[in-house]
């Protein structure tokens, strides 16, 4: 009997992943149960943090009881045990975060009779925060920086798909990434940042990204390079005002200018630009339910709406078979707790929705749609752990698909993508979340579809 080629892609999927980390969430979930961390979900953090937890400048790992006999390694906050002096830096105003993190995945679909070896994406990074205030009379004040190295393998680039399978991938480089001064005002309800940043990393960025590994869920929306935002680790000069002018609503704008090429901006310090032009960054938030007391359900949750504008040249215009300038991209998020299981914890639902849309007539993929649901603590006694599923969407503009017909090319399907995946909390400073995804029309190839498989592993050091 035929099998269709998504089981088939199911089948052998599920049977790599279950020989590469299958073994291991046994023992964790069952056989060594002094694992298992106690407590419950931390309370949410800043968005930056929570979608991007390699680049996270606050350490989210809760307090556990105290480790039994042999077992103190597996419960500390942090593979490297600095003892007290961390908290002592921290206290006089100096945070110190050091992370790695790997995506391990394979293209389960790949020809029989070809090497089956996972492609490999790694990334060290390290951060520093200094917060004036704490040891100076510059209340307020705050300094931030962050440096990374990264190499691997582009498995999006072996499928051949529009949404990358994983939300790290960009280029091979050892360079600075982030470098900015933020000044708070008027008991924190204006903020203003300058410095080295990416428009993604402020504009865009994913609230749970943290329960994902694909890029649109992970990161940010995998259109935004039709508006050249900047991205993570890719950074150039910028400015931002934050305006928060009760704890339910912000309002943000920034100008921000991306580099033109990483190879001629390896370092982080010799910046060009180009013909890159610089993005207007505009979003408005509004929080659910914020500030919700511990002795209740609480449900805090963010829906966001911006739009980033570029002016520079070199768009190409579909419509006119020519360059232009400016592009522009609208984007809406919702990010959303649904059900929690008990007062002042966060097991429970979440569920996520995004779509953006920019010029039909200046891009391939005018359009993306992201959603998704996540199960926190699905598994009684491993509160830390998540089981999510995502879906991506990303869709051909009609111009594009035109001018590529008049070329006597062929027309392009619309992409769909499904991913599921299970976040296991080894211990505070470990993670597995071993992963499948699915690529319906891969690429925008009407008869092509694929099968990733494959893990990620973040480590705090």
């Amino acid at each position: 009997m035929a099998i269709s080629p998504m089981l088939r892609s199911v089948r052998s999927g599920f049977g790599k992943l279950a020989i590469v980390s299958g073994f291991a969430l046994i023992l964790l979930n069952f056989a060594l149960p002094t694992f298992a961390l106690t407590g419950d979900q931390p309370a949410p953090v800043d968005s930056a943090v929570a979608a991007d937890p390699q680049s996270s400048t606050t350490s989210t790992s809760p307090a556990v009881a105290p480790a039994p006999s042999g077992m103190a390694f597996m419960h500390q906050d942090y593979m490297l045990n600095w003892g007290p002096e961390r908290q002592k830096l921290a206290d006089k105003g100096f945070s110190f975060n050091f992370f790695y993190i790997t995506d391990a995945l394979d293209d389960v679909r790949h020809p029989a009779g070809t090497d089956q070896t996972f492609n490999n994406w790694n990334r060290i990074r390290g951060t520093v925060d200094v917060d004036f205030g704490k040891f100076s009379a510059a209340k307020g004040l705050s300094y931030h920086v962050t440096g990374l190295w990264q190499n691997g393998s582009n498995m999006g680039g072996v499928i051949g798909s529009i949404a990358n399978p994983s939300g790290l991938v960009s280029y091979h480089q050892f360079r600075l990434d982030s470098m900015w001064l933020q000044q708070k005002f008027a008991k924190d309800k204006i903020v203003l940042t300058a410095g080295l940043i990416a428009a993604q990393d402020f504009y865009g960025l994913q609230e749970y990204g943290g329960s994902y590994l694909i890029e649109p869920l992970d990161y940010n929306f995998g259109n935004m390079g039709n508006v050249r935002a900047s991205y993570d680790p890719s950074t150039g000069p910028g400015v931002e005002l934050k305006v928060i002018p009760e704890k339910h609503v912000y309002v943000k704008t920034a100008y921000i200018t991306p580099s033109t090429l990483e190879s001629s901006y390896p370092s982080g310090f010799d910046y060009k630009n180009g013909s890159f032009g610089s993005t207007s960054d505009t979003e408005v938030g509004f929080y659910t339910d914020p500030g919700a007391p511990a002795t209740r359900k609480s449900y805090p949750g963010i829906i966001k709406a911006g739009f980033i504008y570029n002016g520079g040249r070199g768009f190409f215009d579909y419509s006119k078979g020519t360059t232009v300038s400016g592009n522009n991209t609208f984007y809406l998020q919702a990010n959303q707790p649904v059900y929690r299981a008990a007062a002042g914890s966060n097991r429970g639902v979440d569920v996520t929705f995004g779509f953006n849309v920019g010029s039909q007539s200046k891009s391939k993929v005018p359009t993306e749609f992201t959603a998704g649901v996540i199960f926190n603590g699905p598994i009684t006694g491993r509160p830390k752990d998540g089981l999510a599923f995502g879906f991506v969407y990303s869709k051909i503009g009609s111009d594009f698909n035109n001018y590529e017909t008049s070329l006597a090319l062929p027309r392009l399907s619309d992409e769909k993508a499904y991913e599921i995946n299970y976040k296991a909390q080894l211990a505070p400073w470990l993670v597995l979340q071993p992963v499948y995804q699915y690529y319906a029309n891969v690429g925008g190839r009407s008869t092509g579809a694929a099968g990733v498989a494959g893990f990620r592993i973040v480590s705090t050091f």
